[in-house]
């Protein structure tokens, strides 16, 4: 049993010096994942089980082993909820040999932000043909390694309601993702109905006619039945312009953070509609900082804003991975000089402009 405990804590360890390596991944509703479970328990010093029809103390202090499976699912951007069931092995206080049980539950789970979460559930735990009925409350770590797998690492206590037992656990998880995140049809821009020609009329004789009123007589006119709102040259044609449209994108973090807020949503699905009706565009995402901190840092954390937005472009709605490049600049070109706090979240941001030019008739 300690052999195995020091396993457990070996494969700790090793996930967590993976952080370096790591990615953040943001999980959208409708995201799933199943998952291999190992743990230890405390269990309560009055916890005691069946063995060969005798009675048995269990022993305290993390020497009971849970090993098992779990399945969990994305309700929304925060809240999340699994199931799971473990298999308990536990030492027998005072003897050699072992209780054997199982431990099963659900829990619903709350993530502050992409790193801890914490949640309650219920959950029911077995050790030697004994059970009790627990409420149990969780705090734990997640990282990704990239999109599809995950690990976490958590502790918490579980409270029993028909054997009073009061026990505490650790557990490590290695989680594979399924699934693609729930999407938000886009906005449709109105469409413009065609104006209808005007029927021509007819010309009175040995009269100069100007059949659609465009100011060109008849006999000069190159372009008929052009529209009388649009000004036209000495040929009765419709003169154009270039007209330049534009789309800006402008979205503020939090201090220290790369996480996209929610309210900024409804601008990058504009951007994004932009980008679908205009099919030959591709953007670049700057990031940007204030000047808090090191400047290697805010180089960094200007990326990873950058990078942010552009998934949500990428993965929420919908927009092909080569179209989007992001790029970031940290301190170095500030939105304004920095004199208050106020300054410093206008300097906490991502840009980006697309625009398109178009030839458009003008009117009178």
């Amino acid at each position: 049993m300690k052999k195995l405990n020091a396993v457990l804590l070996a494969l700790v360890s090793v996930g967590m010096t993976s952080a370096a390596m790591a990615q953040q991944t943001q999980k959208q509703p409708g995201e799933f994942y199943v998952g291999a479970r190992f743990g230890a328990l405390n269990l309560d010093s009055d916890r005691v089980g069946y063995k060969n029809g005798e009675l048995y103390n269990v022993d305290t202090g993390f020497d009971t082993l849970d090993t098992g499976v779990e399945i969990g699912f994305m309700l929304t951007q925060y809240w999340e909820t699994r199931i799971y069931y473990d298999y308990v092995e536990a030492s027998i206080e005072g003897s050699p040999g072992d209780l054997y049980g199982q431990s099963f539950g659900s829990d619903f789970l709350y993530h502050f932000n992409d790193l801890v979460y914490a949640g309650l559930g219920i959950n029911g735990t077995e050790v030697g043909d004994l059970s009790d009925a627990m409420v149990r409350a969780t705090v734990g770590h997640r990282q990704f390694i990239n999109d599809q797998l995950s690990w976490r690492v958590e502790g918490g206590v579980q409270q029993g309601w028909e054997l009073d037992h009061t026990e505490s656990f650790v557990n490590f998880g290695l989680q594979l993702w399924f699934g693609e995140p729930a999407t938000v049809a886009p906005k449709t821009r109105p469409q413009v109905e065609p104006q209808q020609a005007q029927p021509e009329p007819q010309p009175e004789p040995q009269q100069p006619v100007d059949s659609d009123g465009d100011g060109v007589v008849d006999s000069n006119d190159k372009c008929v039945n052009t529209p009388k709102n649009y000004s036209v040259d000495e040929t009765g044609c419709v003169m154009y312009e270039n007209e330049v449209i534009r789309e800006e994108l402008l979205v503020e973090f939090d201090l220290n953070s790369s996480k996209v807020r929610e309210s900024a949503m409804g601008a990058i699905e504009e951007m994004a509609n932009f980008m679908k009706e205009h099919p030959q565009l591709s953007i670049t995402i700057h990031g940007h900082t204030d000047s808090t901190g090191e400047a290697d840092y805010n180089q960094w954390l200007s990326e990873r804003r950058a990078k942010s937005v552009g998934d949500v472009l990428i993965k929420r709605f919908g927009i092909a991975a080569n179209r989007v490049d992001y790029k970031g600049h940290g301190e170095s070109q500030p939105k304004v000089v920095e004199n208050s706090a106020t300054d410093r979240q206008e300097n906490r941001r991502i840009e980006a402009e697309l625009k398109v030019v178009n030839r458009v008739p003008v009117k009178r």
